[in-house]
């Protein structure tokens, strides 16, 4: 925060309201946030501490914030920070004081994140209001985040610059839309009450959405955040993770095959034209693509887990890809069993041109791991070589997944999905959930996401940014 003397009229604030004619308001409404949670998991709030670690104190400072900006007593009379400034504010700057005053009148709500300028800034719409985009001042909070993130928070404007306030909660794109689409219903409910009671009275019953909205918020929208974003974590932390499998049915591990070209380039060239299962990339004389054979969905059941599909038009599987490069085969593919056949397969047909294979395996857990503090990749192979074959493997993976049926699109693909307006609507959704995750993924392991703008263009869908 660079507000001059903000971070000290926090720390002032926070031992003002430790007194004790502010205890009886701070428990009932922690308890409002926490009881719920605590009846649901047969637990406590400090065995929630425990189990989230540094995370619970991002949900206490927003649990602390909504305190800071509730109002209580019979009247609504009774607020901490109108206390504080009241009879302590002379002790701090200008700028501090405004700011408190903006964090007193702030409303939580949830933010989707449209643009970065890390270390700086980011740029923000409110998913739950709407309205033009907002570009906040936030330096740390812009190195970590991702496109397309969904962040609940609170934005307050001083010296007319916005600003985060303290406290941020990621909630993941499927979270957000059930917590969207659950505002969406209590709108619609107390629309219906408002208008039945208006009716009664004889009243206008002209209720709008915006402001129906924007009063959930002020009313209980801390209490709807801080609640789903727990059920989600402890629900994540106490669950077993989803098995993924490959359309084999084996478990996915992203593998790398690197066989030493011992042999002429050109000879080795025509041995792999020669591989039946092997097509030529029509774009790069030195990339082939491996293909099975029959339908993946009636291979693999979906009740063993989710499918990872890898398949052409023609309902063909792709096994995986092969190229050459830096002197060098290199096989890649998804699974450890056919990193395995592959091997073998390129040894018989390729015999006295490669050599014993140096392999390495990338489990799917951890090259989608999205905790912003875990490590690169670790391979045996280069850096940039890893980066260049995941690439590889996704602009594989979704140029087919284009033609494919997805459930998440209704059965439909996405380019059928994307000629009509709900369908288009749920393609937008699918896009900036692959970006996301992406982005996600390439920042925990140190590499450049995989560039999907291509995949806009493709749906001919202008991107949302």
């Amino acid at each position: 925060m660079r507000i001059p003397g903000a971070d000290k009229a926090i720390g002032n604030l926070i031992k003002w309201s430790a007194k004790e004619e502010w205890n009886p308001y701070w428990e009932r409404l922690f308890a409002e946030h926490f009881d719920m949670i605590c009846d649901r998991f047969d637990t406590t709030e400090e065995e929630i501490a425990d189990l989230l670690g540094d995370a619970f104190g991002m949900v206490f400072g927003c649990v602390f914030e909504d305190f800071l900006t509730a109002r209580f007593g019979d009247k609504g009379e009774k607020n901490v920070i109108d206390d504080y400034l009241k009879r302590r504010g002379w002790h701090e700057k200008v700028p501090a004081k405004c700011y408190l005053a903006a964090l007193r009148d702030s409303v939580l709500s949830l933010y989707e994140v449209i643009d970065l300028d890390p270390g700086h800034r980011m740029t923000v719409r409110d998913s739950v209001l709407g309205g033009d985009p907002i570009t906040v001042e936030e330096k740390l909070g812009s190195e970590t985040a991702v496109l397309w993130d969904q962040i609940a928070g609170r934005i307050v404007t001083v010296n007319k610059k916005n600003y985060f306030t303290g406290s941020m909660l990621l909630f993941s794109q499927e979270v957000a839309d059930e917590v969207l689409i659950g505002i969406d219903k209590m709108v619609k409910n107390i629309k219906k009450k408002l208008q039945k009671e208006a009716k009664k009275q004889g009243e206008p019953a002209d209720f709008k959405d915006e402001d129906l909205r924007e009063m959930l918020l002020n009313k209980s929208g801390a209490r709807l955040f801080t609640r789903t974003w727990l059920i989600d974590a402890l629900d994540r932390a106490s669950g077993p993770l989803p098995e993924i499998r490959n359309t084999d049915g084996n478990e996915i591990v992203f593998s790398e095959a690197r066989f030493p070209l011992t042999g002429e380039i050109a000879k080795v060239i025509a041995a792999l034209d020669k591989i039946n299962e092997f097509e030529k990339d029509e774009h790069n004389d030195l990339r082939w693509t491996w293909h099975g054979h029959g339908s993946p969905s009636k291979r693999m059941s979906r009740e063993k887990g989710f499918a990872f599909e890898t398949d052409d038009k023609a309902g063909r599987t792709i096994l995986g890809g092969i190229e050459i490069g830096k002197g060098a085969l290199i096989l890649s593919t998804n699974s450890k069993e056919r990193a395995e056949k592959g091997q073998n397969l390129l040894l018989s047909r390729l015999d006295g041109l490669v050599g014993r294979p140096l392999t390495s395996h990338q489990t799917f857990e951890k090259m989608l791991d999205e905790r912003p503090d875990a490590p690169p990749m670790q391979s045996e192979l280069p850096a940039e070589v890893a980066e260049q074959a995941i690439h590889s493997f996704l602009d594989n993976h979704y140029r087919q997944t284009l033609d494919e049926p997805l459930p998440i699109l209704d059965g439909k693909t996405p380019r059928q999905a994307a000629r009509t307006k709900k369908g288009r609507a749920q393609v937008i959704s699918w896009i900036k959930k692959l970006e996301n995750s992406e982005g996600r993924r390439a920042a925990s392991q140190g590499q450049q996401p995989y560039d999907l703008q291509w995949m806009w263009q493709e749906m001919k869908i202008a991107d949302p940014r």
